[in-house]
């Protein structure tokens, strides 16, 4: 993806010695590409620190919205997505003030759309997905996010759990669906 999308190529890959990236054959394409392995030692995380600051700041985002939502600890990986979805708009001292976004594609991004993580959604239910002509036209659902590679969002449907991928909503940013009692923000 960075030599096709972004015209770049890797160069080093620093690892922390973890077995998921041992193996011949993986080891065989770094050398086929002349990308070098840098490795530090095992469980001394302060080797790769700026890997384990970064993974600290995301963990601590998204802890911060699974909480506010009231989400049970099994649902982390929607607040570490959407936890790092924020990151990448949010300007950082790193890069003078401009987000991540910025630099991988030249221009500022859009801020406009984000919305409360965990409110409830009045979700638009289209006609091929109803039970029948007689079924609710809407649902109410938690919002999740935004599914990378999809011009939508991302809910959860009540009370199932299951995910559901949808374009049209009104959302409830007071409401929090998972909360015993309404927040309002």
């Amino acid at each position: 993806m960075i030599k096709t999308q972004f015209n770049a190529s890797l160069k080093e890959l620093m690892t922390d010695f973890g077995r998921e990236y041992k193996s011949k054959e993986f080891d065989g394409l770094l050398k086929t590409l002349e990308i070098k392995t840098r490795n530090s030692v095992p469980h001394a995380h302060w080797q790769n620190g700026c890997a384990e600051r970064f993974n600290r700041t995301l963990i601590d985002k998204a802890q911060a919205l699974r909480l506010d939502a009231c989400f049970p600890q099994s649902w982390w990986e929607f607040a570490i997505n959407h936890a790092t979805y924020l990151y990448n708009r949010t300007p950082v001292r790193r890069l003078e003030w401009h987000t991540p976004y910025e630099q991988i594609h030249g221009s500022v991004p859009d801020v406009g759309h984000l919305l409360v993580f965990g409110c409830g959604a009045y979700v638009h239910i289209p006609q091929e997905v109803r039970v029948n002509k007689l079924s609710p036209r809407g649902e109410l659902m938690i919002f999740l996010g935004y599914p990378q590679g999809v011009k939508g969002y991302l809910f959860m449907r009540l009370p199932n759990n299951i995910l559901f991928t949808g374009t049209t909503a009104i959302f409830d940013e007071d409401m929090m669906p998972k909360c015993s009692t309404t927040i309002k923000r």
